[in-house]
Protein backbone atom coordinates (compact mmCIF):
# COMPACT_ATOMS: atom_id res chain seq x y z
CA UNK A 1 0.00 0.00 0.00
CA UNK A 2 1.58 3.31 -0.93
CA UNK A 3 1.07 6.12 1.44
CA UNK A 4 -1.24 8.90 -0.32
CA UNK A 5 -1.71 13.01 0.14
CA UNK A 6 -4.12 14.89 1.35
CA UNK A 7 -7.22 15.56 -0.72
CA UNK A 8 -9.59 18.52 0.49
CA UNK A 9 -13.15 18.36 -0.35
CA UNK A 10 -15.14 21.61 -0.14
CA UNK A 11 -19.27 21.40 0.62
CA UNK A 12 -20.79 24.91 -0.19
CA UNK A 13 -18.71 28.10 0.43
CA UNK A 14 -18.63 27.73 4.38
CA UNK A 15 -17.12 24.43 5.32
CA UNK A 16 -14.42 22.02 2.94
CA UNK A 17 -14.41 18.44 4.24
CA UNK A 18 -11.47 15.81 3.59
CA UNK A 19 -13.27 12.90 3.03
CA UNK A 20 -11.22 11.30 0.51
CA UNK A 21 -7.88 9.68 0.67
CA UNK A 22 -6.19 9.91 4.55
CA UNK A 23 -2.84 10.81 5.46
CA UNK A 24 -1.65 7.50 6.17
CA UNK A 25 1.14 7.77 9.21
CA UNK A 26 2.17 4.04 9.59
CA UNK A 27 1.12 0.82 9.36
CA UNK A 28 1.18 -2.44 11.36
CA UNK A 29 0.57 -6.04 11.15
CA UNK A 30 -2.80 -5.53 12.76
CA UNK A 31 -2.98 -1.62 12.94
CA UNK A 32 -3.24 1.45 10.72
CA UNK A 33 -2.99 4.79 12.01
CA UNK A 34 -4.25 8.19 10.30
CA UNK A 35 -4.54 11.51 11.55
CA UNK A 36 -7.68 11.94 10.61
CA UNK A 37 -9.71 8.72 10.25
CA UNK A 38 -10.66 5.90 12.90
CA UNK A 39 -12.75 3.03 11.84
CA UNK A 40 -12.30 -0.56 9.55
CA UNK A 41 -10.70 -0.64 6.09
CA UNK A 42 -10.60 -3.56 3.92
CA UNK A 43 -7.97 -3.48 1.49
CA UNK A 44 -8.74 -6.00 -1.33
CA UNK A 45 -9.72 -5.20 -5.10
CA UNK A 46 -12.80 -6.43 -6.41
CA UNK A 47 -15.15 -4.50 -3.41
CA UNK A 48 -18.65 -4.77 -4.88
CA UNK A 49 -20.76 -3.71 -1.95
CA UNK A 50 -20.53 -2.11 1.49
CA UNK A 51 -23.34 -0.85 4.34
CA UNK A 52 -23.87 0.03 7.44
CA UNK A 53 -25.93 1.42 10.27
CA UNK A 54 -25.40 4.11 12.82
CA UNK A 55 -26.69 6.90 15.02
CA UNK A 56 -26.14 10.68 14.25
CA UNK A 57 -23.57 11.42 17.03
CA UNK A 58 -24.46 14.17 19.83
CA UNK A 59 -21.54 16.73 19.73
CA UNK A 60 -20.51 18.93 22.13
CA UNK A 61 -18.87 22.55 20.72
CA UNK A 62 -16.23 24.29 23.56
CA UNK A 63 -13.72 25.56 20.83
CA UNK A 64 -14.00 29.69 20.43
CA UNK A 65 -12.55 30.97 16.68
CA UNK A 66 -13.52 33.40 13.57
CA UNK A 67 -17.20 34.03 12.92
CA UNK A 68 -18.55 31.09 10.63
CA UNK A 69 -15.58 29.18 11.04
CA UNK A 70 -15.80 25.64 11.68
CA UNK A 71 -12.71 24.16 13.72
CA UNK A 72 -14.60 21.61 15.33
CA UNK A 73 -16.08 18.73 13.69
CA UNK A 74 -16.78 15.44 12.78
CA UNK A 75 -18.15 13.14 10.05
CA UNK A 76 -19.21 9.51 9.71
CA UNK A 77 -19.46 7.27 6.53
CA UNK A 78 -18.79 4.61 4.18
CA UNK A 79 -16.84 4.63 1.48
CA UNK A 80 -15.18 2.43 -1.89
CA UNK A 81 -11.67 3.71 -2.92
CA UNK A 82 -10.50 6.34 0.18
CA UNK A 83 -7.66 4.19 1.15
CA UNK A 84 -6.09 2.38 -1.94
CA UNK A 85 -3.74 3.80 -4.42
CA UNK A 86 -6.13 5.68 -6.93
CA UNK A 87 -6.66 9.68 -5.67
CA UNK A 88 -9.58 10.00 -7.88
CA UNK A 89 -12.32 7.86 -7.57
CA UNK A 90 -13.56 7.84 -3.74
CA UNK A 91 -17.07 6.54 -3.36
CA UNK A 92 -18.64 8.18 0.12
CA UNK A 93 -22.00 8.49 1.77
CA UNK A 94 -22.16 9.64 5.10
CA UNK A 95 -23.29 12.22 7.67
CA UNK A 96 -21.84 15.83 8.97
CA UNK A 97 -21.56 16.82 12.74
CA UNK A 98 -19.45 20.08 13.14
CA UNK A 99 -19.71 23.47 15.03
CA UNK A 100 -20.45 26.43 13.54
CA UNK A 101 -20.63 29.92 15.88
CA UNK A 102 -20.64 27.58 18.90
CA UNK A 103 -23.84 25.40 17.79
CA UNK A 104 -23.78 22.17 16.59
CA UNK A 105 -24.70 21.66 13.07
CA UNK A 106 -25.99 18.27 11.23
CA UNK A 107 -26.93 16.85 7.99
CA UNK A 108 -25.59 14.15 5.57
CA UNK A 109 -24.07 14.25 2.55
CA UNK A 110 -22.81 11.86 -0.51
CA UNK A 111 -19.43 12.31 -2.63
CA UNK A 112 -18.84 10.79 -5.65
CA UNK A 113 -16.35 11.87 -9.01
CA UNK A 114 -19.24 12.11 -10.97
CA UNK A 115 -20.70 15.27 -9.85
CA UNK A 116 -18.94 17.98 -11.90
CA UNK A 117 -16.75 20.05 -9.36
CA UNK A 118 -17.16 24.21 -8.48
CA UNK A 119 -15.81 26.20 -6.42
CA UNK A 120 -18.23 25.78 -3.79
CA UNK A 121 -18.51 22.02 -4.04
CA UNK A 122 -16.15 19.80 -5.44
CA UNK A 123 -17.09 16.96 -6.06
CA UNK A 124 -20.26 16.80 -3.11
CA UNK A 125 -23.39 16.79 -2.37
CA UNK A 126 -25.56 18.05 0.51
CA UNK A 127 -27.99 14.99 0.83
CA UNK A 128 -30.78 15.69 3.26
CA UNK A 129 -30.01 18.90 4.99
CA UNK A 130 -31.64 18.10 8.18
CA UNK A 131 -30.00 15.16 9.99
CA UNK A 132 -29.91 15.61 13.36
CA UNK A 133 -28.02 14.28 16.13
CA UNK A 134 -30.08 11.14 17.20
CA UNK A 135 -31.42 10.52 13.87
CA UNK A 136 -31.15 6.44 12.99
CA UNK A 137 -28.98 6.45 9.60
CA UNK A 138 -28.32 3.28 7.11
CA UNK A 139 -26.23 3.82 4.41
CA UNK A 140 -24.97 1.79 1.77
CA UNK A 141 -22.97 1.29 -1.60
CA UNK A 142 -22.86 -1.36 -4.33
CA UNK A 143 -21.39 -1.51 -7.55
CA UNK A 144 -23.94 -2.64 -10.15
CA UNK A 145 -21.47 -3.40 -12.88
CA UNK A 146 -20.66 -1.48 -16.00
CA UNK A 147 -19.03 1.43 -14.40
CA UNK A 148 -22.35 2.04 -12.50
CA UNK A 149 -22.70 2.88 -8.68
CA UNK A 150 -25.66 3.30 -6.57
CA UNK A 151 -24.99 5.06 -3.29
CA UNK A 152 -28.10 5.22 -0.50
CA UNK A 153 -28.76 6.64 2.71
CA UNK A 154 -32.02 6.61 4.31
CA UNK A 155 -32.60 8.61 8.09
CA UNK A 156 -35.22 6.43 9.41
CA UNK A 157 -36.30 9.20 11.94
CA UNK A 158 -37.06 11.51 9.79
CA UNK A 159 -38.50 8.84 7.22
CA UNK A 160 -36.29 10.11 4.32
CA UNK A 161 -34.06 8.74 1.57
CA UNK A 162 -31.66 9.10 -0.93
CA UNK A 163 -30.48 6.92 -3.97
CA UNK A 164 -28.05 8.11 -6.17
CA UNK A 165 -26.61 5.71 -9.51
CA UNK A 166 -23.64 7.41 -10.60
CA UNK A 167 -21.71 6.04 -13.55
CA UNK A 168 -18.00 6.05 -12.44
CA UNK A 169 -15.18 5.09 -14.93
CA UNK A 170 -11.93 3.29 -14.15
CA UNK A 171 -12.75 3.18 -10.26
CA UNK A 172 -10.37 0.66 -8.82
CA UNK A 173 -12.67 -0.89 -6.21
CA UNK A 174 -9.80 -1.46 -3.87
CA UNK A 175 -10.94 -0.43 -0.55
CA UNK A 176 -13.82 -0.09 1.26
CA UNK A 177 -14.20 1.62 4.42
CA UNK A 178 -16.24 2.60 7.86
CA UNK A 179 -14.80 5.84 8.92
CA UNK A 180 -15.18 7.93 11.68
CA UNK A 181 -13.37 11.37 10.38
CA UNK A 182 -11.63 15.15 11.55
CA UNK A 183 -12.37 17.03 7.89
CA UNK A 184 -10.50 19.77 6.94
CA UNK A 185 -12.12 23.11 7.28
CA UNK A 186 -12.54 25.85 4.39
CA UNK A 187 -9.17 27.14 5.21
CA UNK A 188 -7.44 23.69 4.45
CA UNK A 189 -7.01 22.98 8.23
CA UNK A 190 -7.71 19.86 9.99
CA UNK A 191 -11.13 20.41 12.53
CA UNK A 192 -10.40 19.12 16.21
CA UNK A 193 -12.57 16.68 17.34
CA UNK A 194 -15.56 17.91 19.75
CA UNK A 195 -16.74 15.97 22.91
CA UNK A 196 -18.96 13.14 20.94
CA UNK A 197 -20.70 10.02 22.37
CA UNK A 198 -19.34 6.86 20.91
CA UNK A 199 -20.56 5.97 17.50
CA UNK A 200 -21.81 2.58 16.91
CA UNK A 201 -21.07 1.37 13.28
CA UNK A 202 -24.23 -1.67 13.67
CA UNK A 203 -24.80 -4.29 10.32
CA UNK A 204 -21.44 -3.99 9.06
CA UNK A 205 -21.19 -5.72 5.62
CA UNK A 206 -19.34 -5.64 2.48
CA UNK A 207 -18.64 -7.70 -0.56
CA UNK A 208 -15.47 -8.78 -2.36
CA UNK A 209 -15.85 -10.05 -5.42
CA UNK A 210 -19.82 -10.52 -4.88
CA UNK A 211 -19.24 -12.53 -1.59
CA UNK A 212 -20.55 -11.16 1.34
CA UNK A 213 -18.74 -10.63 4.60
CA UNK A 214 -18.47 -9.08 7.79
CA UNK A 215 -15.94 -6.88 9.18
CA UNK A 216 -13.97 -9.92 10.19
CA UNK A 217 -15.08 -12.32 7.31
CA UNK A 218 -13.04 -9.61 5.07
CA UNK A 219 -10.20 -9.57 7.21
CA UNK A 220 -10.30 -5.67 7.78
CA UNK A 221 -8.06 -3.81 9.24
CA UNK A 222 -8.40 -1.93 12.18
CA UNK A 223 -7.78 1.82 11.93
CA UNK A 224 -6.76 4.07 14.71
CA UNK A 225 -6.69 8.33 14.82
CA UNK A 226 -3.25 9.62 15.89
CA UNK A 227 -1.94 12.71 16.85
CA UNK A 228 1.22 14.48 15.62
CA UNK A 229 3.18 12.62 18.36
CA UNK A 230 1.29 9.54 17.25
CA UNK A 231 -0.72 9.43 20.27
CA UNK A 232 -4.34 7.49 19.66
CA UNK A 233 -6.69 10.36 20.19
CA UNK A 234 -9.94 8.20 18.68
CA UNK A 235 -10.17 4.37 17.97
CA UNK A 236 -12.39 1.13 16.97
CA UNK A 237 -13.37 -0.64 20.24
CA UNK A 238 -15.75 -3.40 21.09
CA UNK A 239 -16.39 -5.45 17.63
CA UNK A 240 -18.62 -7.99 18.19
CA UNK A 241 -18.11 -11.24 18.02
CA UNK A 242 -19.87 -11.94 14.39
CA UNK A 243 -17.70 -8.53 13.27
CA UNK A 244 -20.90 -6.73 12.35
CA UNK A 245 -20.49 -4.24 14.58
CA UNK A 246 -18.45 -2.06 16.31
CA UNK A 247 -17.82 1.91 18.46
CA UNK A 248 -15.30 4.76 17.44
CA UNK A 249 -14.65 6.28 20.64
CA UNK A 250 -12.19 8.60 21.98
CA UNK A 251 -9.23 7.85 23.28
CA UNK A 252 -8.62 8.37 26.97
Amino acid sequence: MKPQTLRKLVLFSLVSFLMLTPARIAFAITTLTSNDWAGYVITFYGVTAISASWTVPVIQCTATGATNAVTQGLAVWIGFDGWGTDMNVPEQIGTMSYCLNGSPTYWSWEKDPSISPTPNTNNALQAIPNTPAGDQITASINYLGNNEYQLSLKDSTQDESRVYTVIIKNAPRESAEWILEAFQNNMQQQVTLPTFNPVTFSDCSASVNNVVGSITQNNAYPLDMVDSNNNVIAAPQNLNQAGTSFQVAEAG
